[in-house]
């Protein structure tokens, strides 16, 4: 008897155990990732690395929902500057887009000298989170 009884608790946390990721996975709410391109002209290029750092300190500083803010110069084209940007969720991308320190640099300063933007929303496939298949 006891031996059932302690196999079926096994059982039972093994069960638990392994469902547990699960769970996890299905409540845990996915990051969100945007890769930015921008292009600029090249007497302003300075002025916009400028801004962007700026952009980039204040926001690793000040948004605890911010994970990753890189900022990166193309090799091939020096008027091309891209950010990586990955945020716990969407409610934290959407709390530095609002943000003050945002909305002053980006909005008001950095946007008069921008040529081209292109922002694609993409996902990580490692993420711990783990993506179940009805997703892909």
């Amino acid at each position: 008897m006891k031996q059932q009884v302690f196999l079926f608790c096994a059982t039972v946390l093994m069960l638990l155990c392994t469902n547990s990721g699960v769970v996890k996975a299905q409540t845990q709410p996915e990051p969100h990732v945007i890769l930015v391109e921008f292009i600029f002209d090249e007497t302003k290029l300075d002025e916009a690395i400028d801004l962007l750092s700026e952009l980039q300190m204040q926001t690793l500083e000040n948004e605890e929902g911010c994970l990753v803010y890189d900022v990166l110069l193309s090799e091939e084209e020096p008027t091309k500057i891209f950010i990586y940007e990955s945020y716990e969720n969407e409610a934290a991308f959407k709390a530095h887009t609002n943000s003050a320190h945002y909305k002053e640099i980006l909005s008001k300063k950095l946007k008069p000298l921008i040529k081209q933007e292109k922002i694609t929303k993409v996902f990580p496939l490692n993420f711990e989170g783990q993506f179940s298949d009805a997703e892909f």
